[in-house]
Formats: structure tokens, C-alpha cells, sequence
């Protein structure tokens, strides 16, 4: 009786952890205010408080103040734009056409996006440029409990389609000492503490005659443009948790663990088709071996490319699921998981691409295409795929896509003009399935770049790189860990600061008998290291490359242990950030995650020697300049009981890490 209730008790509760705020050192920023007299308008709260000035006909910022730190605006335009026949406006050039409200935003506890849920403030006017025909409706938005505002513009044109061909939300002057945090596009403009964007993954950035710009860029003319800003702050070194509190509340969903298996590498190939006996083994070897006997429960199976018929087109070929996907979605609910789906909005890859595409050029119209593929900005193309992705929500309870194949290629710093319609269509299209289902989680693939602003829409976005590859030393696994990790350092952290490790694919672990990993070692040790290196990444997205038939009891009792340990830190995860070096010059890495109550820590060792590693809390953690260093250590991979068990205590300590080894320790403050 027993051993059923924590079944049940196990089923109930797997992936319900739910993330918390990320901790926002120094003065809270409490309720929101908003303040309208004559001549200006404010928003402010305990943190920040930014002023406008108001006149008969027009609107002007001032200033951006955050206690003693400011950013004087003045002079600084509320927008600016390039029109299509090199005529350059910007607000100044615009005159009111409605009076300034101050409207009070009252939150709904049941929406799934974390600022929704709070009260705020709204301050929103009109303006009009008659000469060109252009109307913008703009609003200053304040939440409770915010550390920044947002100012959501609606750009219109009075008679026919807008000409923009450049515009400008985002306009500093250069002399505050502003820059970008990353090389990509859709990467914040930072100043010290402050930060600043241009809310999309495909705004760019540029200093020129003085000013520091962040804009878009319109390949298309359009009856209405809509896009918004941020404008932070962080506590006094802290710009990289301050910019991440922001992000989680206003990202689709906050950060959730989504683990899952994945049948690419092992049911699914490039030489095979998917089908209803293979998926059914899977589940139920995975509901029998982690589920049942070790009270582990996956949120999904995503069964990857295969499933479909290639002449019709992301519909579910039904000779080999001959009752659609009905028998895995019943088989899946059994054991409280629900179902995944690969599908690649340019189409695929090798020939069941070509097939695909061959089908699509012969329906009547045609399905639109680019050079890589099937092209998302097509209306005839784009509504089969939306349809075909929202058939599978409604009628297989599917919880999880997998789109592969989104943009222009790999290792990119934002999308080439070719594409910059297809990857604005695919945010549309994200937005539009999440209609259907809100929560629904979203890997965005091959194709994307680290910019922040993807999670306004998806999940996780890919590493970039290969899927699996080896480099530097070790055996086969060693050097796929090694490859793994080292992409993110080159790829992410190098070239996007603030993007959020925890919010990466880094493609799992893999254990199949297809493409790379058929080579990669099987020996206990070196599984133990890929799991538990891969759940220390803090990573949303668990992704089980696995074929379950090889796993030995030793291995799935590793498993369990670690995706145990992962739930249990889920609330401090969406922390996560690099420590140590770069893994390709064989230099001691990892990921560590902070809050006041607890922190984690895990390192690993690339190299075929010994090395030392200084654990500096202050660095490691990150802590806020107030907070204490000392903190106590425990074994997390121990099976022992940890709190009776230190490791060490104290505010910096060497550890030595035997070659290819992986620490993963428990930390609390120190009494």
C-alpha cells in the first residue's frame, strides 16, 4: 500500500516544481505608482523612477533615475524612424491626438506568463504626424514588484500601408556610456546597472553621430507595427540577476523542467520510420524502469523525425499508426506524461526533405519555399503547418514541440534579410499556438542565436554547433562532454552574457545506438558523468537521448539520483551561469546557481590530468556585495545521508579534480 501511495505521490507531483523569482538584492521595488500633474507624468516605485514632460501637443522623457544612479534623457527621442523615401521623423516631429491616461492594470492569478499576475500602472496617450499619415498609440507600463518599465508602441498608418524601413526605439546618447552586452542581435544596451532593449531577437544595434541606437528593421510594408521596449535596473553589481528577474516574469512561461525522451538516435533515424511498437516499448520501458520502481516520472515522450507520412505533409503516416498517435497518448497519460513532436518549419533535412518539398510544390496553390526549405512567411505553407501543429494539441494532448530548422543556418548572429520575414513568421506563429495552449513548451532549433527576447516565445534555444561531436581529450563520451560544453562557452556565454544557461538545448544525454553516440564508451563511470555534468547545466530542457535497454540497474539509479537533485533545486535553477574557463583549452568549467537560502555548484575536469580549482564563493556565486561568503559544502551525488556529512566550510577552498572528474556539490550558508 505503501510503495503505491509514493507511486502515486510521484506521478502527482513530477515537473510540478514550480521556479520562484530570481532574488533581487538591495531595496525591493514594491507597488507600482503612477503620477500625472502639470507638465510631466512619473512612474516610479521603491527602485526606479522615470519622468516625462508633457505638454499641449507633445511628450518628452527626461530622465531614468534608480537612487543616486541616473540616465539623463533629455533630448533623447521616445522613437525615431527612416521612411521608405529617406525622410527621417522621430516623436518630436508627432503631436498628441488623445489626452494622457493613467490607467490602473489589475493582475489575473491564473495566467501563465509570471507579470500578468500582478497590479500596475498604464500611462498612454496617442500621437499623429499628418503630414506623413502616421499614428502611434504608446503606453508606459509599471507592474508591482518590477525592477523596469515597458512602453508598448502601436504605429499605424491613416491611410495605406506603412513605409518604415528602419525604426528606432531604443536611442540614447552615447555619451552615458552605453554598449552592447552581446554580439548578437536582439542583445540589451547596458550602462553600469542600467539596462535597455528593443523587446525582439531581431533588433539590431548600431552607435552612430552620437547616439546609441536599438532598432528594427522592416523588410515589408504593413496597415500596423507593433513592438516594445525595457528599460531596467539592476542592484549595485548584480546586472546579470537583475536583467534575469526581469526576463522570467516576462517570459511565455518561467522557467519548468520538461523531462522527456527523446527517440532521435535511437527509434528515429535517418534511415527509418517510426512506429506504434517502438514508441509503445519505450514508454513502457521507461514507466517500468524510472516510474515504477524508482518513482521518477517523465513530463513527455517527443518522438523526433520519422512520424509523419513525407507525401502528406506533417501528417502522422498511418501505416505504421494505423490509430494516429491515440495508443502512445493513452499509454503516455497512464504514467501522467503526455506527448512531444519534432517538426521543422523549413522542412527537415536529406531526402525526406526533398519529399516533402516535391508534395508541397504540387498542391494547388503551391506551398512557398526559400532557399532552405518551405518558407513560414507563405500564407498557404504557413497555415497547413499551423494547423498540422495545433491538430496535434488539440487532439494528442501534445505539450512540447521540437522545431528544427527555423532560420538561416548555424552559429548565427541574427537573421540575414532573406529570412528576417520567416523568423518574424515563426514568432508569430509560436505566439499563435500558445493561443491554443499558453503552457505549451517550445526548443527552438537549428537556426536561432542567443538574443533573451527568443523566451518571450519559446523555452530553450539550440547551442549551436554539430549535435554530437568530439574534441580534446579523453574517450569518445569524455570528448563528447567536452565538445558539448565547449560550444556553449564559445557559442553563449562568449557571445550572449545575458542570455540564461538554464534555458538551453545542449542536446541531452545520449545513450543510442545511432550516429555518434553508437561509439561513445558505456562504462558506469563515464555515464555517471554525463548525467550528472548535464543535469548540473540546470537546463529546462532534459532531454534523454536514450535507448532504455541499455541502461544497467547502476545507470538508472544514477539517473533517477540526478533528475531527483535537479527537481529539488528547480526553484534556484533559471541562476544558473558559468564558472571557470574555457573547456576546449582544457580548463576546469561549470555551472553554479545562488539564492539567500542555498546554492549549487557542479565542475568538471576536460583534461587528462589533475587540476585545482579555487572556489571562490564571492565569485562563484556571484554573491551581492552585502551577502556573506561563508558557506558549508556537501557531496550532492552522495547517497549518504548530506548534512552530517560536510565537505568543507569556509569563504574559498581548492579542490583538486581528478582527470575527467565531475563534482556536483549542496551548499548552505554558514551558521
Amino acid at each position: 500500500m505503501l510503495k503505491k501511495l509514493l507511486f502515486l505521490i510521484c506521478l502527482s507531483v513530477a515537473g510540478t516544481a514550480k521556479a520562484q523569482d530570481i532574488f533581487l538584492a538591495g531595496v525591493k521595488p514594491g507597488k507600482a505608482i503612477a503620477i500625472a500633474n502639470n507638465g510631466s507624468v512619473i512612474l516610479k516605485n521603491n527602485c526606479l523612477f522615470v519622468r516625462w514632460h508633457t505638454g499641449k501637443k507633445a511628450v518628452a522623457i527626461d530622465a531614468f533615475v534608480a537612487g543616486l544612479k541616473r540616465v539623463d534623457l533629455k533630448g533623447a527621442p521616445m522613437f525615431e524612424m527612416d521612411l521608405k523615401d529617406g525622410v527621417v521623423i522621430n516623436s518630436a516631429d508627432f503631436e498628441l491626438s488623445s489626452a494622457l491616461k493613467v490607467i490602473n492594470i489589475k493582475g489575473n492569478n491564473e495566467k501563465v506568463k509570471l507579470v500578468q499576475r500582478e497590479d500596475g500602472k498604464e500611462i498612454s496617450a496617442a500621437f499623429l504626424n499628418v503630414k506623413y499619415g502616421i499614428r502611434v498609440k504608446w503606453s508606459a507600463i509599471l507592474k508591482d514588484n518590477s525592477n523596469y518599465i515597458r512602453q508598448v508602441f502601436t504605429f499605424s498608418s491613416v491611410a495605406d500601408s506603412l513605409r518604415i524601413t528602419k525604426l528606432k526605439l531604443v536611442k540614447l546618447p552615447e555619451k552615458t556610456g552605453v554598449t552592447t552586452s552581446g554580439i548578437v542581435d536582439g542583445s540589451p544596451i547596458i550602462s553600469k546597472d542600467f539596462f535597455f532593449a528593443l523587446e525582439s531577437p531581431i533588433s539590431k544595434y548600431e552607435v552612430k553621430n552620437g547616439w546609441a541606437d536599438s532598432y528594427i528593421e522592416s523588410q515589408e510594408p504593413a496597415r500596423e507595427l507593433i513592438s516594445s521596449t525595457v528599460w531596467g535596473v539592476a542592484p549595485e553589481g548584480q546586472l546579470r540577476r537583475g536583467f534575469l528577474y526581469y526576463l522570467e516574469r516576462e517570459r511565455a512561461v518561467p522557467y519548468r523542467q520538461m523531462l522527456h525522451y527523446n527517440s532521435w538516435y535511437d527509434l528515429s533515424w535517418n534511415d527509418r520510420k517510426l512506429n506504434d511498437t517502438g514508441c509503445l516499448d519505450r514508454i513502457q520501458t521507461f514507466a517500468d524502469s524510472l516510474t515504477i520502481k524508482r518513482h521518477i516520472a517523465l513530463n513527455s515522450f517527443l518522438f523526433d523525425d520519422g512520424w509523419d507520412d513525407n507525401q502528406t505533409l506533417w501528417q502522422i503516416n498511418k501505416t505504421n499508426f494505423p490509430v494516429g498517435f491515440n495508443n502512445i497518448k493513452t499509454l503516455a497519460k497512464k504514467y501522467n506524461a503526455s506527448l512531444g513532436v519534432w517538426m521543422s518549419p523549413w522542412g527537415g533535412y536529406e531526402q525526406p526533405k526533398e519529399q516533402r518539398l516535391q508534395y508541397g510544390r504540387k498542391q494547388n496553390p503551391p506551398f512557398e519555399t526559400n532557399s532552405h526549405g518551405f518558407s513560414l512567411s507563405g500564407a498557404v505553407y504557413s497555415k497547413r503547418f499551423k494547423d498540422a501543429a495545433a491538430n496535434f494539441v488539440n487532439k494528442y494532448g501534445v505539450s512540447m514541440f521540437k522545431f528544427d530548422g527555423v532560420g538561416a543556418g548555424d552559429k548565427l548572429t541574427g537573421a540575414t534579410a532573406d529570412y528576417q520575414t520567416d523568423m518574424e513568421s515563426l514568432l508569430k506563429m509560436v505566439s499563435s499556438l500558445r493561443e491554443v495552449k499558453p503552457d505549451l513548451y517550445f526548443s527552438l532549433t537549428m537556426g536561432t542565436w542567443p538574443s533573451p527576447f527568443w523566451l518571450q516565445y519559446g523555452d530553450a534555444l539550440w547551442r549551436n554547433g554539430w549535435d554530437t561531436n568530439t574534441t580534446g581529450e579523453g574517450n569518445n563520451r569524455q570528448q563528447w562532454l567536452n565538445y558539448r560544453d565547449g560550444e556553449v562557452y564559445d557559442n553563449i556565454v562568449q557571445r550572449a552574457p545575458l542570455y540564461p544557461l538554464s534555458s538551453l538545448m545542449y542536446h541531452g544525454i545520449c545513450i543510442a545506438d545511432n550516429g555518434a553516440p553508437a561509439k561513445f564508451e558505456m562504462n558506469d563511470k563515464d555515464i555517471s558523468d554525463e548525467i550528472w555534468s548535464f543535469f548540473g547545466s540546470g537546463t529546462s530542457l532534459q532531454e534523454l537521448y536514450i535507448n532504455p535497454h541499455k541502461l544497467k540497474a547502476a545507470n538508472w539509479n544514477c539517473l533517477a539520483a540526478a533528475i531527483k537533485w535537479a527537481r529539488e533545486n528547480a526553484d534556484i535553477m533559471p541562476d544558473t551561469h558559468w564558472v571557470g574557463g574555457a573547456p576546449s583549452k582544457g580548463d576546469v568549467y561549470g555551472f553554479a546557481s545562488w539564492s539567500p537560502k542555498k546554492a549549487i555548484l557542479t565542475l568538471r575536469n576536460p583534461s587528462n590530468t589533475a587540476k585545482k580549482f579555487v572556489i571562490d564563493m564571492r565569485k562563484v556565486f556571484e554573491l551581492p556585495p552585502n551577502s556573506k561568503a561563508g558557506y558549508t559544502f556537501y557531496n550532492a551525488k552522495s547517497e549518504t545521508k548530506q548534512l552530517t556529512n560536510p565537505l568543507f566550510t569556509g569563504d574559498v577552498y581548492t579542490v583538486t579534480l581528478e582527470p575527467f572528474e565531475v563534482l556536483v556539490f549542496n551548499a548552505k550558508p554558514a551558521l
